[in-house]
């Protein structure tokens, strides 16, 4: 029986959102409260949904079945209940069209010969692939819809994003706030569940912007909770302020201060330190005072280097940004800008000047060596034991770990 399916897929832009997207498909970044493969299946629930990313991140999905109708759809682009009439138009339109946006393709219909010419054994992740698409369906329309272009855009939309996203998904639905001995603020803006545990002398304030807490979260006494926000399932917050718009993913540990910045899952920063506009990986543990810098001096526009290149930012605040399964210890200072790798082991205190640490760095800028894969891979082992997971991310550690020795021998030879 013939039926309509959307794939998914990662554009050629990957790069840009380096280190993170070292380990993950540009679809499961998360930004406010949802990925945007998330985003993507509750406005398409009635499609059946494949993706296609990059071979180490997943298997290719085949469709091996017919249909009438095939969607694409940029990882990239964020779907909210503000793109409505753009989602009615793809989900009814039986023209093969192409929706373009600044010239990158955030989406298209494509019947099926159309999908057999243009589709055919090419990843849509390959330089020139989305050109392709475009040049090949002959009709294009442009589309006004949010999309990540770089590693900074969660940051600077994540306060946009967690408001849309407690009146899309959580104002009509959020169960009574309990919030216990808490001193709450704007409770109408926050979004519990019944079993939130918020002790004495903890705040949740919500005046700013909606609050969205997920399920089995404790609050530690003198933890100031600012919104917009949204701490995921199992988070633990242990004193300190989390301000003005922050997203932790679920089973984050947070302690000491943490302003607008996103932590993808399962990261610890328990203890005292600021981090400030950035974006950290899974699986990441920031020893005590682990503090960056997310303003120079002069206030002058921050670039940041990825894989080398020098990128401008445009911004004057950017903190860092941390690979999945990286460590640093006591003490740790980084720079404005700060790009840390996969599965690093940072230590030794004071400032890290370097810009740029590739995978798998073991020290820092003046006793630098190789985070054997070996090692890296017994500690993450040991590491997800604790949460009562299982590591079966073999194949990935060894593609990183590969991928990635030409820049770490470049950094290894600085010293």
């Amino acid at each position: 029986m013939s039926k309509d399916y959307i794939v998914v897929f990662e554009d050629e832009y990957y790069h840009r959102f380096y280190p993170i997207s070292l380990s993950r498909p540009t679809f499961n970044l998360l930004a406010g409260s949802k990925t945007n493969l998330e985003r993507i299946k509750h406005h398409f629930s009635e499609f059946e949904i494949f993706t296609i990313c990059r071979p180490h991140l997943s298997t290719k999905s085949n469709i091996s079945h017919q249909f009438n109708r095939l969607l694409l759809i940029n990882g990239r682009a964020l779907f909210r209940s503000s793109d409505l009439a753009f989602i009615n138009e793809l989900k009814n339109t039986d023209d093969s069209v192409a929706y373009i946006k600044n010239g990158s393709l955030i989406a298209a219909v494509l019947s099926p010969k159309t999908e057999r010419d243009l589709l055919q054994n090419t990843p849509l992740y390959d330089q020139g692939q989305s050109e392709k698409i475009i040049q090949g369906v002959k009709k294009s329309v442009d589309v006004d819809i949010l999309t990540l272009d770089y590693i900074w855009d969660p940051l600077s939309s994540n306060q946009e994003l967690l408001k849309s996203d407690f009146d899309e998904y959580f104002k009509e639905k959020n169960s009574p706030c309990k919030i216990g001995d808490s001193f709450a603020y704007g409770r109408s803006q926050i979004a519990t569940n019944e079993d939130l545990s918020a002790d004495t002398f903890s705040v949740i304030d919500a005046r700013e912007g909606p609050v969205i807490i997920g399920k089995g979260v404790k609050i530690s006494p003198f933890t100031y909770l600012e919104g917009p926000a949204f701490i995921g399932d199992g988070c633990r917050l242990v004193g300190g302020k989390i301000t003005a718009g922050c997203s932790l993913g679920n089973g984050c540990r947070i302690g000491g201060e943490v302003e607008n910045s996103i932590f993808v899952g399962n990261s610890n920063k328990y203890h005292e330190g600021f981090i400030g506009h950035s974006y950290i990986g899974e699986w990441v543990n920031l020893g005590s005072l682990t503090t960056n810098s997310d303003l120079k001096n002069n206030y002058s526009e921050i670039s940041i280097k990825q894989n080398g290149t020098v990128v401008k930012t445009g911004s004057i605040k950017i903190g860092c940004f941390i690979g999945d399964h990286t460590k640093t210890g006591i003490g740790s200072l980084l720079n404005t800008g700060a790009v840390i790798g996969f599965s690093c082991n940072l230590f030794g205190g004071g400032l890290i000047m370097e810009k740029e640490i590739p995978s798998f760095a073991w020290g820092n800028d003046s006793l630098r060596h190789t985070f054997s894969l070996k090692k890296a891979v017994e500690t993450a082992e040991i590491v997800l034991k604790r949460r009562n997971a299982k590591f079966n991310e073999n194949r990935l550690f060894e593609h990183i770990f590969n991928e990635s020795a030409i820049q770490r021998e470049i950094w290894l030879n600085k010293s």
